[in-house]
C-alpha cells in the first residue's frame, strides 16, 4: 500500500513540475512585423477546472475579471492580485486550454502586425495518449503588447506534451 501512495506521490509532483512559472520578454525580429511581448504568466494549475480562454483585455477592471476567471478554482497557484499592467501603453493577451487530464502546456509563440490586424500565434500542446497523471491541469499564458485598438485574431498549432519514453 505504501508503494502505491508513494508512486501516486511521484506522478502528482511530476505533472506539478511540469507547470513551472514563465516571465519574460519576446523580442522581435527587426522587419518581421513581429510585435514584442512580455509574459505576466504561464503556467499550468493543478486540479483547475475551467474553458477555454482567447481574450484581450484593454483595461483595468476586465484585467480583474479576467484574473478571477483564471485563478477560480486554482488552490492558491497563482497570486490573489493580478499583475499590474498599464493600460494606457498596454494591453494583455491570454490564451488558456479546457482542462487536461494531465500535463499540457499553451504558448503565445509569436505577435505578428499585420494590416488591420493582430494575428497571435499559439501553441496548444495537450498531453500525449501515453501519459498517466492523478492530477488533471489548466494550461494558461497571459502577455502584454503595446496597446493598439485593432482586431486581434488567434491562429493556433496543435502539438503534443510528452510525458516520458513509455
Amino acid at each position: 500500500m505504501k508503494l502505491i501512495f508513494a508512486a501516486a506521490g511521484l506522478l502528482t509532483l511530476a505533472c506539478l513540475g511540469s507547470s513551472s512559472a514563465a516571465t519574460g520578454h519576446r523580442r522581435p525580429k527587426p522587419g518581421t512585423g513581429q510585435i514584442a511581448f512580455v509574459t505576466l504568466v504561464q503556467r499550468a494549475i493543478p486540479g483547475q477546472q475551467g474553458d477555454q480562454v482567447r481574450e484581450v483585455v484593454r483595461d483595468t477592471a476586465s484585467w480583474k475579471d479576467l484574473w478571477f476567471r483564471l485563478r477560480e478554482r486554482d488552490s492558491g497557484v497563482l497570486s490573489h492580485q493580478q499583475p499590474a499592467v498599464d493600460f494606457d501603453k498596454n494591453m494583455v493577451i491570454a490564451v488558456a486550454m479546457p482542462t487536461q487530464s494531465c500535463i499540457s502546456k499553451v504558448a503565445i509563440q509569436g505577435i505578428v502586425h499585420q494590416p488591420g490586424a493582430l494575428v497571435v500565434n499559439v501553441l496548444e500542446a495537450p498531453p500525449a495518449p501515453n501519459c498517466v497523471c492523478i492530477v488533471s491541469q489548466r494550461p494558461i499564458h497571459a502577455v502584454t503588447v503595446p496597446r493598439t485598438a485593432d482586431p486581434v485574431r488567434f491562429v493556433v498549432t496543435q502539438g503534443v506534451t510528452t510525458c516520458g519514453g513509455r
